[in-house]
């Protein structure tokens, strides 16, 4: 066996940790889960499904967030000035 190191920015690191925790696994686990299910399935589409099938509740989640509340940080976007306005 030998011994992989991954780079990750702090928010980004602690994002992993909590989608290992979330599933009842630990970070280094919950990677090579991943890995090994990405290995196995084969075809672009099968992977696609793969991942979907895993994040599915996740993305459920985020979308009834979005539903509820809508995108953040919309507001910025929508009432921003156009290119070529004069401020």
């Amino acid at each position: 066996m030998s011994n992989l190191t991954i780079r990750l920015h702090p928010d980004e690191k602690a994002q992993l940790k909590a989608w290992a925790a979330a599933r009842g696994t630990s970070t280094t686990d919950y990677i090579k889960t991943l890995v090994a299910a990405d290995m196995a399935a084969g075809s672009p589409q099968k992977r696609a499904a793969a991942w979907f099938r895993e994040n599915e509740v996740a993305i459920a989640d985020e979308a009834e967030q979005i539903k509820s509340s809508g995108v953040p940080g919309a507001h910025l976007a929508l009432n921003h000035p156009g290119t070529d306005a004069k401020i």
